[in-house]
């Protein structure tokens, strides 16, 4: 019967075209979905279970997880979420409560894959000891097949409808009917990957509330001289975050200088609280500081400079910071600190001294926006959390809908984190509690 509010073509679909039933439909085949089926038939090995995506095969995103390699959790989670994730707070630590660190790793053991911890960043990253995530998405699919999923790709949900206590997927391909639907259509990142946002239409329209998705771990676009002397080059910096005058955060790592601006793990790490004020609440004054020497304070940094001066008078102010920076970056600083180029150390003021001291440690410069979604990572916003069960994430407005992954209103830092809550939030929400 055609309801109002119906497009016809969904109307004809479900009337003309066969439908076919299974226990449980995961609807977004990436991690949270693929770690969503496998727990299901975990827990309830009983039921039947289909898994649809719209792209032709299924775990696409994670296939660019780590360059390639695959940074699966981070061991930091040891610690808890608390500081590590945007969202409510309780409703992470009770996901991760159920489903920890300890979990995910031997989950991995169980899966076949064992795993590591790189060490050169110090950051706690987790990776496949084959550093290859193709192989581990591919182990995925094995056991999901093993465990008789039906994966069905190429097809595009369009509406979710409840039907006598059953639920009633409505897809280019045809009706799938569900007792239980498991939301795993993630983000709006990589778009061509297979997060286009769709899924917040569905949850809309089951009664749920979105808050207004934008990029995070995103690169930042900033006008600025030293972008334009350094670009293409990399190095470990300090960034601090200031967002209308108030300190935010800072965040340590390699920092890119690109035409437009800046990138790299430090960028990422700060570019949730950018992103949101500029793209979501459309705001300015924010700016962020460069340190070169994240590891030192600005008299250690003085000092350092000052000694290096009074040792080699004879040599080019920019020829004696090489070593502490590279060629390029010192030729930067300099130019940064209005030095020219022939300037001898003998002939060094000490308002030149502050000024390229300044530049060293907290080198201001305004941000004016982010990159797009092509270009971010994760995406910050999606379903309120307030309205799914933090126990068992079944939604409050539609009971029998699960929500997962990026498509509740969590995102975390780089470095393993959401990949982290895919997994969780997967098998927490495939217990069916």
């Amino acid at each position: 019967m055609y309801r109002a509010g119906q497009s016809y073509l969904d109307w004809f679909i479900i009337e003309f075209m066969d439908s076919k039933s299974y226990d449980v439909i995961v609807i977004g085949g990436g991690a949270a979905g693929m770690m969503s089926a496998i727990s299901v038939k975990k827990n309830h090995p009983e039921y039947t279970v289909a898994i649809i995506d719209r792209t032709f095969e299924l775990g696409r995103k994670l296939l660019i997880s780590g360059a390639g390699r695959g940074n699966l959790t981070n061991r930091q989670l040891i610690n808890g979420p608390s500081g590590f994730f945007h969202g409510d707070k309780q409703y992470i630590t009770s996901v991760f409560s159920q489903f920890g660190f300890d979990d995910i790793i031997r989950f991995f053991d169980e899966l076949g894959v064992p795993t590591y911890e790189e060490k050169k960043t110090d950051r706690g990253k987790i990776f496949p000891v084959i550093d290859h995530v193709k192989t581990v998405r591919n182990i995925f699919i094995d056991r999901l097949q093993e465990n008789h999923v039906e994966i069905i790709c190429d097809t595009t949900v369009s509406d979710i409808t409840n039907n006598s206590g059953r639920w009633n997927v409505t897809t280019t391909t045809g009706v799938y009917s569900g007792k239980f639907i498991i939301l795993a259509a993630g983000g709006q990142t990589y778009p061509s990957l297979g997060s286009d946002g769709s899924g917040y239409d569905i949850a809309r329209r089951l009664g749920h509330t979105i808050i207004a998705p934008v990029v995070s771990a995103v690169p930042i676009v900033s006008k600025n001289m030293l972008s334009q002397y350094l670009q293409g080059e990399k190095m470990v910096m300090k960034v601090t975050l200031f967002i209308e005058g108030k300190e935010m955060m800072s965040s340590t790592g390699d920092v890119m200088f690109t035409k437009y601006g800046f990138s790299g793990p430090a960028i990422l790490d700060i570019s949730h609280d950018v992103s949101v004020h500029i793209n979501r609440e459309q705001k300015g004054n924010v700016f962020i500081e460069l340190s070169f020497f994240p590891d030192m304070d600005k008299e250690e940094v003085k000092k350092m400079v000052e000694t290096r001066v009074e040792k080699h008078l004879g040599l080019p102010v920019s020829h004696v910071l090489w070593g502490i920076l590279t060629e390029k970056s010192a030729g930067a600083v300099c130019s940064l600190a209005e030095i020219a180029k022939d300037t001898r150390c003998s002939h060094i003021t000490n308002k030149n001294i502050e000024r390229l001291v300044g530049i060293l440690t907290a080198y201001r410069v305004e941000v004016i926006g982010t990159r797009g979604w092509n270009e971010a990572e994760f995406t910050a916003g999606g379903i309120d959390t307030s309205e799914i069960d933090a126990v068992t994430l079944e939604s409050k407005k539609a009971k029998g809908i699960y929500i997962v992954g990026e498509m509740g209103n969590v995102d975390g830092q780089v470095g393993g984190f959401n990949l982290s809550w895919a997994w969780a939030s997967g098998w927490v929400a495939g217990k069916l509690q």
